[in-house]
């Protein structure tokens, strides 16, 4: 990627416009020789040079001018064809002519090398922004570093080599940082200096002249990122303009180092920013919600510990039935929260296979009818559904959590149902309660860990089984993460005239064909 582009003078293919305009004059002078008088015949000379000087060197144009004005001198002013001069105002013309044109060349030379500069310096803008932008897309910090060497060595002619430091180094060492070509060994304290002084080294560079390696920082904001060494001169010797065109190229790479270590410092403490707030709220959901349980798990272990003797059967029968009921019930928090935990973790390779949704429905259904006996369930499949590609263990857990909800946020007397519908592309699941039902501004927040509908925001249904309603708001932060990782989708709708809708859409994946070889 060539950055810099030297300024040359224009070649003799470029100066023929000059030609044909010096050509153009002289006819002109020729033809309108008597025609006008001295003064206006050295005008055209003087306008010839200053359009000449557009496409000639300085000293060329300069040069141009001086022998014009020799020429006009000799066949135009009287004695013609010698250089006398036998009129005062004659020689004033001659004198003030040459001057102007001088002037005229040498101003329209730097106008022309003012503008090739300019050009050369967009030029320049250009190839460094299109390396910061392969830089960005190139993430590999070994890769950036290569790219830029190859930048230097096609720009410099110098053999390069480069050191990265991702962290504030501050002993040299050869171990330390990542080196990308092999540097001489008089040469590793000059790069580590120039990194921690973040300052240009070498010839030209106003520090350190007497040495033939020219050290360029990788600078960044608050540090540098790493030094370039660029061993011997190439071809020809770094201008000023070279030099700061190539440091800049690897400011960009600084630059570039920067973001990507920022980015990465705001990522990690966002991550200990929520990693400490989650570990906050299951803390606080562990000594509210864990307590209850371990408390009436307590009390009926130590009742029948004390007193089994004085008890009947019938008494030890529902302690031991408050013990079991308390102890699933912490083994479903657990498990979610567990499940959560590790759902949360990225990434992560779950265990596909081939499943029917009916049998996994079917496994869910036969759980809740256990620990619910007096629960109506209506279960609505149509027969000829496709077999979805899954995890069957997680989608239990979600459809085992979905059930749970269910069945704690509606009254005991009304059913619970069921439905699935087929399309070409899901297969969608609504689980359907006729509680309280969900309000708008909850429906996307239920979904979010250690989130519960309180209260204020859904009314309590009288006859509702409180106990029932414990829990540390995980279970639907499960299910979502679940259907997540399936690719599916999972949202909650309003059911008719009250109750909340569960729906779960998973797609339809093309199952391979199974060919059975006889």
């Amino acid at each position: 990627m060539p950055i810099v582009r030297r300024v040359s003078p224009p070649k003799f293919e470029a100066r023929w416009p000059a030609t044909v305009i010096w050509l153009c004059a002289w006819a002109l002078l020729w033809r309108l020789d008597g025609v006008l008088n001295l003064g206006n015949l050295a005008l055209l000379l003087v306008l010839a040079s200053a359009m000449a000087g557009v496409w000639l060197s300085t000293w060329v144009s300069v040069g141009c001018s001086a022998l014009s004005v020799l020429m006009f001198n000799w066949f135009f002013v009287e004695p013609r064809l010698t250089f006398s001069v036998h009129l005062h105002q004659d020689m004033l013309l001659l004198v003030t002519m040459m001057a102007v044109s001088s002037v005229v060349s040498y101003l329209m030379a730097r106008l022309r090398m003012a503008a090739a500069l300019e050009s050369q310096n967009a030029y320049a803008s250009e190839q460094l922004r299109v390396l910061g932008e392969t830089l960005r897309e190139t993430r590999e910090l070994t890769a950036q570093g290569v790219l830029l060497q190859s930048v230097l060595v096609e720009n410099s002619g110098s053999d390069v080599s480069v050191l990265l430091l991702q962290d504030a180094v501050t002993a040299p060492a050869m171990a330390d940082g990542q080196w990308v070509g092999q540097p001489q060994a008089q040469d590793v304290q000059g790069l580590w200096a120039c990194a921690q002084q973040m300052g240009a080294m070498g010839p030209g560079t106003g520090r350190h002249e007497n040495q033939s390696t020219v050290f360029l920082p990788l600078r960044g904001h608050v540090r540098a990122f790493g030094a370039a060494a660029l061993h011997g001169a190439g071809p020809k010797p770094l201008t000023a303009l070279q030099r700061d065109v190539l440091q800049q190229a690897c400011d960009v790479l600084g630059l570039e180092m920067e973001r990507a270590q920022t980015l990465r410092l705001a990522q990690q403490a966002k991550d200990d920013a929520q990693s400490q707030s989650l570990r906050n709220t299951l803390l606080t959901s562990i000594s509210h919600d864990y307590r209850t349980p371990l408390a009436n798990l307590m009390g009926a272990a130590s009742v029948i510990h004390t007193q089994a003797p004085r008890l009947s059967t019938d008494k030890v029968a529902g302690l031991a039935q408050t013990i079991l009921d308390e102890a699933q019930h912490l083994n479903r928090m657990t498990t979610n929260t567990l499940q959560l935990a590790r759902l949360d973790a990225a990434p992560l390779q779950i265990q596909k296979d081939w499943e029917s949704l009916q049998e996994i429905l079917s496994s869910v259904l036969a759980k809740a009818r256990q620990r619910y006996p007096q629960r109506e369930i209506v279960v609505t499949v149509p027969d000829g559904l496709p077999l979805i590609h899954c995890d069957a263990i997680l989608l239990v857990q979600l459809f085992d959590n979905l059930m749970e909800n269910a069945i704690k946020y509606s009254p005991s007397h009304t059913p619970i149902e069921i439905q699935v519908l087929a399309t070409a592309s899901a297969l969608e699941v609504r689980m359907i309660d006729q509680g309280t039902g969900i309000v708008d501004a909850w429906k996307d927040k239920v979904f979010q860990a250690f989130e519960r509908v309180h209260a204020d925001t859904a009314q309590a249904d009288a006859t509702d089984n409180t106990q029932l309603r414990r829990g540390m708001g995980v279970g639907l932060a499960v299910c979502q993460a679940i259907a997540k990782v399936h690719g599916a989708t999972i949202w909650v709708e309003d059911h008719q005239p009250q109750g909340a809708v569960m729906c779960l859409s998973l797609p339809v994946v093309q199952q391979p064909d199974v060919r059975v070889e006889a």
